[in-house]
């Protein structure tokens, strides 16, 4: 106990270190999109997002643009104090005394809390290793593990303990800050409490903040006080009493080993180093918006970010810009020149002179007087260049008049002193003094055994006295130069409103290279170039650049480090050749803002590409919920929904503003191809063709490191139905059916026309005829019958014989034009009578098989059978040679079959039937045709002739 009374009663008073510039701060409140001004609470979540809580409900922030949940969305309240992240990546919302809530995938759901509900205010989480989510309540505590609370801690009035922090120690221990109790340390298993307050061990009872170090240091941020605890050992950090009660530490941030950052209810933040106590307080003397600050969390890419009181969000990311102006004493805020004298910044404004030394700035050196520029002469004094004329400034703090006049420029270089009035240029050295016509000087540089002068219009010479303009450099052509420096003995470098120049002179002869700016980076005004060593510095609002100058000399390629700021804080930019190096690494540059001051070394590069997502695809302007056509073969849209364009977004904080966006849509035709680089972060593809695509898009970071693994959204157009393959099948199909239906249905009208002419010529054939016929018998057969007769009168024997046989013949004839036996006897007794009559008339021995069948043919049907019978034994008769025949008629179930054979000489049918003009085959035919019948002839030569016909019945 002695020991420790000895640690507290030895506590650091720690001084208050110098900080009078002016940092860059960026501040977001609701003008912006967040939902409240007055903010606790601050993370970021795996995702990259940030989770701030506030007064007015809780915000996620992505770099540009805010999405905010009240209740409204259904959290329980919009006083949301504490938000936390869990292992699951569900985001925690701690309220004023209403409960919590979970947000998970952009929904809000309250869990039952009845076990909780006398418990107050939500002050902070901690989850286990296994999962559970202890939620320390301002009068008690309680744990969730799948769902299910447990009060662990009560609502004890007599031992409420005002959890404002807490952290893990181990896996089985906890330490608060509490606002009644100073520091407790709780053990979960068994449970149990000890207390570290004012009383026992010289602890404010009021606590903040806790934090525990790689070291296991426990830091406490109490009221007025920080406090580490090693053990039993305490050292107490007190900060400038007289601010006692401005310096409530309410959070703790450690950076890396040896810092911590402090959050202060009423004096801004502190930057602490852990191992010599030494801190630098940062507030609104340092341009700090607010000097509430209730939460610091630092992003992935260097970020601080604070939650505060009145002010939002506070992005603080380095002190390598800083800013002096009049708040901090310089005379004025526009400043002129900034030149370093003897270990002193001397900074000439347009009511005055100050210098700077260690960050404090001095009394006016010069005051109520307009002060255009500095240089130094051989000396070692300085000259200055006031309203009315030249002041040197000796080493021992002596000024005196030098030149009367009013001069914009001076500069000294060798034993020539140079001054620029407004329409002249005054030269001076020891042997002469001369005078000569210019304009305004922004800068002056020698080269070989000339200077070379820059002003708006034109870059020239100055040799011998006499003005001349360098060759190559016609103006023109080449105007509105805005400054130079000096690279060697023989080489300056320049730049205008479109290129920066390499002018270099040997032997008497320019060589000169001229670089379109946007070669050197995005540049809104380029107009500072300075050299400092093999680095050329080149500036524009909102940031510097660092170029490699023998990289650039010897091959023109471009090596830049670029050290970017914003444009907020750099208002109007630093002036035309207004920058000067006045140290390794610090840069000062004059504004219409102040004095800018630049430190390298202390400048945190973002180095870290952004995370992408696409948050919404639009069809025709309208949000595209991709998931009603999402199928196993991915998004698949109708080929009316072609219009479509993509949502693009980099989730980055350091510079969000100038991100830039390049995409492509591989499918399309040169869609392998990346777009031209551009800060439009919505793509658009009008009337996309069906097919298969790919969208693919990155980003930069907004300082050009680019997210190497592209964002991608896969989806397909369908073909319309009339242009897929199966519709061309079908309709080239059903179109060939169609031509095929309608062939047939013309042939087979044709066919019918046809057999309707031929059956309609065998009817006519058959009418002639029975004409015929008719008239043989009735006439001719009349006539020869009384010729016989009268033959047989007379006795002549060969004329009666030849009469008889004349009648008979003609009988035959008239037979064979029209049976009479088949309409007498039927169809199946003419076949026979047909066949016995061949087989008497020839040498041809016939056999015959024939069914009775004159009840299963028409009239019609029957007389075609007949003459297709008759044809092919006329046929056998005239050709065949055949010595025996026979014909087989059988009637079965399904038809009439009938059977023609010989075995006569035969013929080739196939090569017959190509060459035939027979007109009895053709008619053959058509009968078979008419009776629906199929006729089969077979032949070969020597093999004899087999005829097949079947009729249907």
């Amino acid at each position: 106990m002695v020991k420790k009374i000895l640690l507290l009663t030895l506590c650091y008073l720690l001084p208050l270190m110098a900080s009078a510039q002016k940092y860059h701060f960026k501040q977001y409140g609701i003008e912006q999109g967040l939902a409240g001004n007055e903010t606790y609470s601050i993370i970021q979540a795996s995702n990259g997002l940030l989770w701030i809580g506030s007064l007015d409900g809780v915000s996620s922030f992505d770099g540009k643009n805010f999405t905010n949940y009240t209740t409204e969305n259904g959290l329980p309240s919009n006083l949301a104090f504490r938000i936390f992240e869990d292992s699951n990546d569900r985001i925690w919302v701690g309220t004023v005394n209403k409960g919590y809530a979970i947000i998970e995938n952009g929904k809000v759901f309250i869990p039952s809390q009845k076990e909780t509900e006398e418990l107050g205010m939500v002050r902070c989480f901690l989850e286990a290793k296994d999962g559970t989510v202890y939620i320390f309540f301002s009068k008690g505590i309680a744990a969730v593990k799948d769902g299910v609370t447990e009060v662990i801690r009560g609502n004890d009035q007599n031992l409420i303990i005002n959890t404002h922090d807490a952290v893990w120690y181990d896996d089985n221990t906890i330490y608060l800050a509490s606002n009644s109790r100073g520091v407790v340390k709780i053990t979960l298993n068994p449970y149990k409490e000890e207390y570290m307050d004012n009383a026992s061990h010289g602890i404010n009872n009021i606590c903040y903040a806790i934090e525990i170090d790689s070291d296991k240091n426990i830091w406490v941020g109490a009221y007025g006080e920080l406090y580490k605890i090693k053990g039993d050992d305490i050292t107490k950090y007190k900060f400038n009493k007289d601010e006692y009660d401005l310096n409530r530490v309410y959070s703790i941030y450690q950076e890396g080993d040896d810092t911590l950052y402090l959050g202060f209810e009423g004096n801004g933040f502190a930057v602490f180093q852990k191992e010599s106590g030494d801190y630098e307080m940062i507030n609104e003397k340092n341009g700090l918006p607010t000097k509430y600050i209730y939460n610091i969390e630092k992003d992935n890419e260097g970020n601080f970010w604070m939650a505060t009181y009145g002010a939002g969000i506070v992005r603080f990311r380095n002190t390598a810009y800083s800013l002096y102006d009049e708040t901090l004493g310089l005379p004025a805020n526009s400043t002129n020149d900034a030149y370093l004298w003897e270990d002193r910044w001397m900074v000439g404004t347009d009511n005055g002179m100050v210098s700077i030394k260690d960050g404090v700035v001095s009394e006016p050196i010069v005051s109520n007087k307009l002060v255009r520029g500095f240089t130094e002469n051989s000396e070692g004094n300085l000259l200055i260049a006031e309203e009315d004329g030249v002041y040197e400034l000796s080493k021992n703090g002596k000024q005196s008049i030098k030149y009367k006049g009013v001069f914009s420029f001076l500069k000294v270089i060798d034993d020539y002193t140079f001054l620029n009035a407004s329409r002249n240029l005054r030269v001076i050295n020891k042997d002469t003094s001369y005078t000569i016509g210019n304009e305004k000087t922004y800068a002056l540089e020698k080269i070989g055994d000339r200077f070379i002068t820059a002003q708006f219009r034109f870059i020239r010479q100055l040799r011998h006295g006499k003005f001349d303009i360098i060759p190559g450099l016609n103006p023109k052509e080449y105007n509105n130069f805005r400054d130079m420096d000096a690279l060697d003995d023989n080489s300056v470098i320049a730049v205008n409103d479109k290129y920066v120049f390499l002018i270099e002179l040997n032997d008497n002869t320019y060589k000169i290279k001229k670089h379109d700016i946007k070669k050197f980076g995005n540049f809104e005004y380029l107009n500072i170039l300075r050299v400092d060593g093999n680095n050329l510095w080149m500036g524009s609002r909102g940031q510097l650049v660092s170029l490699d100058i023998d990289l650039f000399r010897k091959s023109d390629s471009i090596k830049t480090t670029v050290y970017r700021t914003t444009a907020s804080f750099m208002k109007n930019g630093i002036d035309a050749s207004g920058l000067r190096i006045v140290d390794e690494g610090i840069l000062l540059g004059t504004s219409r803002d102040g004095m800018i001051a630049f430190d390298r070394r202390n400048f945190t590069e973002n180095t870290l590409p952004p995370r992408l997502e696409m948050p919404e695809v639009l069809l025709f302007s309208e949000p595209l919920n991709d998931s009603l056509y999402r199928t196993s073969e991915g998004i698949v849209l109708p080929y009316k929904m072609n219009y479509l364009s993509f949502m693009m977004e980099a989730i980055t904080f350091t510079y969000p503003e100038n991100v830039k966006y390049k995409y492509r849509l591989k499918g399309l035709r040169d869609g392998d191809g990346w777009s031209v680089p551009s800060e439009d972060s919505q793509a658009v593809f009008s009337y996309i063709p069906p097919g298969s695509y790919t969208f693919e898009f990155t980003a930069d970071n907004g300082n050009g490191v680019w997210q190497e693994e592209p964002y991608v959204y896969s989806f397909v157009i369908k073909v319309p139905f009339w242009r897929t393959w199966g519709f061309w099948f079908a309709f080239l199909t059903l179109a060939s059916l169609g031509i095929i239906l309608v062939i047939f249905e013309r042939n087979k009208s044709a066919r019918i026309r046809q057999e309707k002419f031929a059956h309609d010529l065998i009817q006519a054939q058959e009418n002639e005829r029975t004409r015929v016929a008719r008239e043989l018998h009735d006439s001719v057969g009349q006539k020869l019958m009384l010729l016989t007769k009268k033959t047989k009168a007379t006795g002549n024997l060969e004329m009666e014989a030849l009469a008889g046989n004349t009648l008979e013949e003609l009988r035959s004839i008239s037979r064979g034009l029209h049976p009479a036996t088949m309409k007498r006897l039927g169809v199946t007794a003419a076949i026979v009578s047909m066949i016995n009559e061949v087989d008497q008339n020839t040498n041809i021995f016939f056999t015959n098989e024939i069914e009775n069948i004159d009840h299963l043919l028409s009239k019609d049907a029957s007389l075609h059978l007949y003459r297709i019978v008759q044809e092919v034994l006329n046929n056998m008769v005239k050709h065949s040679e055949a010595k025996a025949a026979s014909v087989t008629i059988e009637a079965k179930s399904n038809g009439i079959y009938t059977v023609i054979k010989d075995n006569g000489k035969g013929f080739s049918y196939s090569e017959k039937s190509k060459i035939t003009s027979s007109l009895g085959m053709k008619t053959l035919m058509e009968r078979a045709k008419i009776l629906h019948s199929k006729l089969n002839i077979q032949s070969e030569p020597n093999k004899g002739t087999t005829i097949y016909l079947s009729i249907p019945t």
